[in-house]
């Protein structure tokens, strides 16, 4: 695809001038020792005199080139762009000035340019933001919307880290209606802000705990660790009751704490924890009723005198009960672009490969992220040696901030080049955006070496990251939350902010994947919005009809 944004226009003019500078001196000195040569040393002053000519011909046209790249930086600043007006221009702008008296060195003309680009790209990271609150935020709490609160369940269930034992609690301020004749709307607005904001305080203190507004008085936690919910719901009834009978001494609030155990859709969590608060109902005042819902058998973890996480995943990792699993990326005409290879582990030498989900948790908390990441990337290497596929595996954060690992990282890729040719390696959305000059290290340091860099589970903090474009990716990965549902009534925001996000990743030269598509509807949108790749469920059909022709 050509490039038509100002700063390849201007590399090009850059690019065209220093080509002609070179080829007028080259021919210069070239004809100034054929003269020496042929005519004797009498005519080195003259070979000299023409060398110093053509140096002060060449300085010339340098200072004459700078101009007029001045002037090319100035009309293309002053064209309109996607995202300003094309109004008329201001009377200095318009007012002619002679190129002499207007001179401004190459690296000036440069960096106003860069300047400008990163202008533009600051104002649509701030309408990103805009929209992204829009489409998935109730306006009143600020809290995520049903929609995107179900979406976003939906990605935790389906991801391949979802915890074997977790958490949901529902909770419903009772009798909305009466309290809004009792204390009236903005007080009773008032309330189901602080309802938000207690509720908020929990995704804030336990990663990858999310909050939500269902509908006008039911709120909704999702707490990624097994045995808290009812503690955590009799805890959190007991903190609002001060505060809501100050405010009306009638008000109360039901909520349902439910234990799961994966696996298990988004629908049926919320029912079970819906039946949860309907048994709190039935009881007047302030009350919680709490439910443990059996399922599939699971293997608990070590007791004291067992072997420990640590060990298990340690002797895993050293006697080779490993694997990658594979989850091919398609274009939207059923090519393969690559297999997405997440590590598979064999916890019990007679046991099954287990998914991150069962172990990743304990790997982080000992400190064992980079031992598994680099067995990933030695597994990943040697099967695209053996069958010339290529393949993408995941990066922890944790791994990525050890220089050791990244020393180890790169001695692997120069041991393997033509194997690393075709290694695809994901780092997390958070590290860009905490650590965007650690991301830009590791780009300087693999990339070279053949490894091709995404950014995983992008969306939440995308428009947030300092100067994208300088990361030195190669692809942003669209995290499923965004690229589910899209074909609701209800979705037109998250349609808006997901085109939004396209333009951003695609302006800056980047590819866009769509993680986890669940249905053909929303994937076939997803294509008509641009995106590059995708991969999930909804993949399969696609792959088929590939491999069918």
């Amino acid at each position: 695809m050509t490039d038509l944004s100002p700063r390849a226009a201007v590399v090009g003019w850059r690019n065209a001038a220093q080509s002609k500078l070179t080829r007028a001196l080259v021919g210069a000195t070239l004809l100034a020792a054929l003269a020496a040569h042929w005519l004797g040393p009498w005519a080195w002053a003259a070979a000299l005199t023409l060398v110093a000519g053509a140096a002060c011909g060449a300085w010339l046209a340098q200072r004459q080139m700078a101009t007029d790249l001045a002037a090319r930086v100035d009309e293309l600043l002053a064209q309109p762009g996607p995202h300003r007006s094309s109004g008329p221009a201001s009377p200095a702008a318009a007012r002619p000035r002679p190129a002499l008296l207007r001179p401004r060195p190459l690296a000036d003309s440069l960096q106003r340019l860069a300047v400008h680009q990163q202008s533009l790209s600051d104002k649509q990271a701030e309408k990103l933001e805009l929209l992204r609150h829009q489409a998935h935020s109730d306006p009143l709490t600020g809290l995520p919307n049903r929609r995107f609160f179900m979406a976003t369940l939906d990605a935790f269930l389906a991801s391949d880290a979802v915890p074997t034992e977790f958490g949901l609690l529902l909770l419903r301020l009772r009798d909305l209606p009466g309290m809004n004749q009792r204390i009236g709307h903005a007080a009773t607005d008032h309330v189901l802000q602080a309802l938000g904001q207690t509720l908020q305080s929990y995704p804030q203190r336990i990663d990858r705990c999310c909050v939500g507004r269902l509908n006008g008085a039911d709120f909704v936690l999702l707490l990624p660790v097994g045995g808290m919910a009812t503690e955590t719901a009799e805890s959190l009834v007991r903190a609002l009751r001060l505060p809501l009978a100050s405010i009306d001494p009638a008000a109360s609030v039901a909520a349902g704490a439910v234990e799961l155990m994966s696996p298990l859709s988004a629908t049926e969590a919320l029912a079970l924890a819906d039946t949860a608060l309907s048994r709190a109902e039935t009881d007047i005042g302030f009350s919680v009723s709490g439910q443990d819902v059996a399922g599939d058998p699971v293997e608990p973890p070590p007791q004291p005198g067992h072997e420990s996480w640590q060990r298990r995943i340690g002797r895993a990792l050293i006697q080779g009960r490993v694997a990658l699993a594979d989850f091919p990326v398609c274009t939207a005409d059923g090519r393969q672009l690559h297999l997405d290879c997440p590590l598979r582990v064999q916890l019990s030498p007679d046991g099954p490969l287990e998914p991150a989900s069962r172990w990743l948790a304990q790997a982080i908390r000992s400190r064992l992220c980079a031992a598994v990441d680099e067995k990933a990337l030695a597994l990943a290497l040697q099967m695209i040696e053996t069958d010339g596929v290529a393949r993408c595996i995941n990066v922890a954060a944790q791994s990525a901030c050890a220089s050791e690992f990244v020393a180890a990282v790169s001695r692997r890729l120069e041991a393997a080049p033509q194997a690393a040719c075709r290694l695809w390696i994901d780092l997390p959305e958070s590290l860009a955006l905490e650590r965007p000059m650690l991301v830009r290290e590791l780009s300087r340091r693999w990339r070279p070496l053949g490894v091709m860099l995404g950014l995983e589970h992008a969306g939440a903090g995308l428009a947030r990251i300092p100067r994208l474009l300088d990361l030195g990716l190669d692809c942003v990965r669209i995290d499923a939350r965004f690229v589910n549902g899209l074909t609701g009534p209800d979705a037109d925001g998250a349609r808006r902010y997901l085109r939004g996000l396209v333009l951003l990743v695609q302006s800056v030269g980047l590819q866009v994947c769509a993680e986890g598509v669940r249905s053909a509807a929303d994937l076939d949108l997803l294509w008509a919005m641009g995106f590059d790749a995708a991969t999930g469920p909804a993949l399969a059909a696609l792959t088929a009809q590939s491999v069918s022709a």
